[in-house]
């Protein structure tokens, strides 16, 4: 293949992390990079082992001299959010990325980068590959996790038994200079509600919402972006005001995990309003502009006639129209220890009108597994005294405790001030990291984190710097070799 990342450095990670760009890898279809690090390991002479889930671990033995030291466990996630722009022709299940270096910024065009983790991932290889007796290291073992953007399942179905380390870097992580110390809980909720159809009569319009930022429904929930299915919720709760309309299909979003950038509805109007429904979606429109001028100022809503074939029952569009105004959705409790940190939050994610039913599904995350459970005892509670029902209620997914006591992370901050002059900065992390079932499985895992700088991660304007790329590739290299003394 012809490579885009040329002349800079380090060639190994850069090198794989363009391998991997080329191999479609979103959530559920990692089977075939999977492969690709297995049969990898296989060539370089390494234990290498993959699952049913596509997880792969691998095992590279310490630099001569040191194989009595505890292992290291690295770890990385090889799925990515699948996102494009609307008229972006790419498909996620055949294409590889179009990657776009501009100056020291890799991009890709017009879909997600997959940096998040395709950056941890290529460091792995790399680590595997390097030559031992230029790079002293102790024991080193790899997990690679699957399925990592959709509820952390390739983490919790590995099997750690032949997983030795106690010492673990995550690499799902950055922007550089960061660590992270510990992170939420989460769990996924999906309410629905039996379609009735119903010919088709009254006049139709389509209304869509979109030019908003989206963002990841962690990192980026505080930031009071504009949420495309809560706003189409909105709508089509003010439009119930003035008019009589049926809903005949609704959808938004496409991950849990990230907040919605666009959705659409189509609905008729039955009652010979349509004038008063267009005017109070442009009543709102503009509440919009006025409300997310500083938050979300591409907020767009735009409506246009069309054709509908059928239309739902009046109950279910009462039910759907309620269910999207009023399940909750953002920042739910800030902590009071952390400035700065959510507590609990929640994300409207995605919304989907199906043959059968209606979906509406929401990523609930929190530090406090008791806070979790009211949150959703209030979700599902909500959703219910609108005429839903519960589709799927998914598995409490553990928080990553703090350690106190980390060996880790002294010695990571002291490299990070030697090697730079500054000082590392701790966060505790709202996202729900794959960290957390690692400190459930490996009783007493000593963590830290380590990445480089990147941003927009679960958008399409997703980018990796560089420069850091080289930079903390190099300093995970020295803290390995440090871990040898």
């Amino acid at each position: 293949m012809k490579y885009v990342i040329t002349g800079r450095e380090p060639k190994l990670a850069l090198k794989y992390f363009e391998d991997i760009a080329a191999i479609p890898h979103g959530s559920y279809n990692e089977k075939a990079v999977a492969e690709f690090i297995k049969n990898r390991a296989e060539e370089l002479g390494l234990y290498a082992r993959m699952d049913r889930a596509n997880n792969v671990v691998v095992k590279k033995p310490a630099t001569l001299g040191y194989e009595h030291l505890p292992a290291v466990l690295l770890q990385a996630h090889t799925d990515m959010v699948n996102e494009k722009n609307k008229d972006t022709v790419h498909d996620f299940e055949k294409d590889g990325l179009e990657l776009i270096v501009e100056g020291n910024i890799l991009r890709a065009n017009g879909t997600t980068l997959g940096a998040d983790d395709g950056k941890g991932v290529a460091y792995m290889l790399a680590l595997m590959d390097e030559d031992s007796d230029k790079f002293p290291h102790p024991p080193l073992e790899f997990a690679f996790t699957s399925m990592e953007e959709v509820g952390l399942i390739g983490a919790m179905k590995l099997d750690c038994s032949d997983i030795t380390a106690r010492k673990l870097i995550g690499l799902d992580a950055g922007p550089e200079g960061v660590i992270c110390t510990t992170s939420a809980g989460a769990q996924e909720i999906i309410v629905a509600c039996d379609t009735q159809w119903e010919d088709a009569r009254g006049e139709a319009v389509k209304i869509t919402v979109d030019g908003l930022l989206g963002g990841h429904s962690a990192m980026n929930i505080t930031d009071e972006k504009g949420n495309a299915n809560k706003i189409m919720g909105r709508i089509l709760h003010n439009v119930a005001k003035v008019c009589d309309f049926r809903i005949c299909n609704v959808t938004g979003g496409m991950m849990f995990n990230a907040i919605p950038r666009e959705a659409e509805a189509v609905i008729t109007v039955v009652d010979g309003n349509k004038d008063a429904a267009v005017e109070m979606i442009n009543t709102v429109f503009e509440q919009l502009k006025t409300e997310l001028k500083a938050s979300d100022a591409g907020v767009n809503v735009q409506v246009s006639d069309c054709t509908a074939d059928r239309i739902l029952s009046a109950t279910v569009t009462k039910t759907v129209t309620e269910a999207l105004y009023t399940i909750p959705n953002g920042v739910r409790m800030m902590s009071k220890e952390v400035e700065g940190l959510p507590v609990t939050s929640t994300n409207m994610g995605v919304v989907k009108t199906l043959e059968d039913k209606i979906t509406i599904n929401t990523m609930l995350r929190s530090s406090s597994r008791s806070v979790n459970d009211d949150y959703v005892d209030n979700i599902i509670t909500v959703a219910q005294l609108c005429g839903m029902y519960v589709d799927y209620k998914g598995d409490w997914m553990p928080a990553w405790p703090y350690m106190a006591e980390s060996e880790l992370r002294p010695l990571v901050k002291r490299l990070y001030n030697e090697k730079t002059g500054g000082e590392i900065k701790e966060f505790a992390v709202h996202g729900g990291l794959e960290l957390g079932v690692f400190s459930e499985k490996l009783p007493g895992v000593d963590i830290v984190t380590l990445g480089c700088t990147s941003g927009n991660e679960h958008t399409v304007t997703e980018w990796m710097d560089l420069d850091s790329y080289e930079r903390v590739y190099e300093f995970i290299k020295e803290l390995l070799t440090e871990l040898t003394k």
